[in-house]
């Protein structure tokens, strides 16, 4: 039977707990959420100002950090150095502001202490796109552990949940952009939506054996239940079910189409998940719109809004809170 925690009220410490998550969590999660995102949102991975003390003083309703104030490459021991518990709790404004850490689920990161010990060439290591992202198999479970092995580490650290990113290269795989090889590699832009799902899915199964209460969000991949087909429906229902919301970059950018729009209002707001759009100016991707212009449009389409400062992600801009 799973170890799971459970938390009495939406900020209240969590108390150990033997069994399964319940609805009841899903409910007291979405709770959580929808109240943290009234005072906006922060995405911020690094810079000068990247301290507890710093961050602690942003007025921001929910933050997605990096939880690695130091990379493995720049650390003595070659070990990342991350935020400890009691930085954790300052940020966390005593329980009022939950801190998603971030997670990367398919892409290599060469500043991550999982290398410490690998073979040269790990199993789990994939190709590079023509972009140069150089890939993980994903679906490997070699590369589960190594994620697991990461998501303990965030929750031990006192995390209120999960950012998963680049959960997109099920497409650049499925549609040919990196060779999906080896023994049980999904083959096709179907197989492989199905594979992140199971992914995204075993990721927050092994965080909530940390705490019922926490929270998972996914960037971008949002059309991953349409590429799933008719067979990953039921799959995509139970995706949609351990989310706590998903974000789209670059919403009214370079992403903006019609069909992004309404696959985020029939898949995802209409499921009751709430959309964060992030968007950056100034940009020649947004066609000169201002932040005042996206916020507008984001506001009509009922996503909450960020306009960050640049794509580096090295300080805060002001949070969106509904006015």
């Amino acid at each position: 039977m799973a170890f799971a925690m459970v938390c009495a009220t939406a900020f209240a410490p969590c108390t150990a707990r033997a069994g399964p998550c319940l609805m009841l969590d899903k409910t007291a999660r979405s709770a959580r959420i929808t109240q943290a995102l009234t005072g906006g949102y922060g995405v911020q991975y690094w810079g000068q100002d990247y301290t507890a003390e710093g961050l602690a003083r942003q007025p921001h309703g929910l933050l997605v950090l990096e939880a690695a104030q130091t990379g493995a490459l720049d650390s003595p021991d070659g070990r990342e150095i991350f935020l400890d518990f009691a930085q954790i709790r300052q940020l966390q404004q005593d329980h009022s502001r939950p801190l998603l850490a971030y997670l990367n689920l398919s892409e290599l990161e060469p500043w991550r202490d999982y290398w410490q010990g690998a073979p040269d060439v790990p199993a789990w290591s994939g190709g590079r796109t023509v972009q140069g992202e150089w890939l993980a198999r994903y679906w490997t479970q070699g590369w589960r552990d190594v994620l697991y092995a990461r998501v303990d580490r965030l929750m031990a650290a006192g995390a209120d949940g999960l950012f998963l990113d680049d959960a997109l290269h099920y497409y650049t795989y499925g549609t040919g952009g990196a060779v999906a090889d080896g023994i049980g590699a999904p083959q096709g832009a179907p197989a492989h939506a199905a594979a992140m799902m199971t992914l995204v899915l075993d990721v927050a199964s092994r965080m909530r054996q940390h705490d019922c209460a926490s929270l998972v969000m996914v960037n971008n991949a949002i059309f991953i239940g349409r590429d799933a087909g008719p067979s990953g429906a039921t799959q995509f229902d139970r995706y949609r079910q351990a989310l706590d919301g998903v974000m789209i970059e670059d919403a009214f950018g370079a992403a903006d189409n019609p069909d992004l729009h309404l696959a985020l209002a029939e898949d995802y707001l209409s499921a009751g998940l709430p959309v964060l759009s992030l968007d950056f100016v100034p940009s020649t991707a947004t066609g000169g719109l201002q932040a005042d212009q996206i916020t507008a449009l984001a506001q009509q389409k009922h996503y909450v809004p960020y306009i960050a400062p640049g794509p580096a992600f090295d300080r805060l801009a002001a949070p969106f809170d509904g006015g």
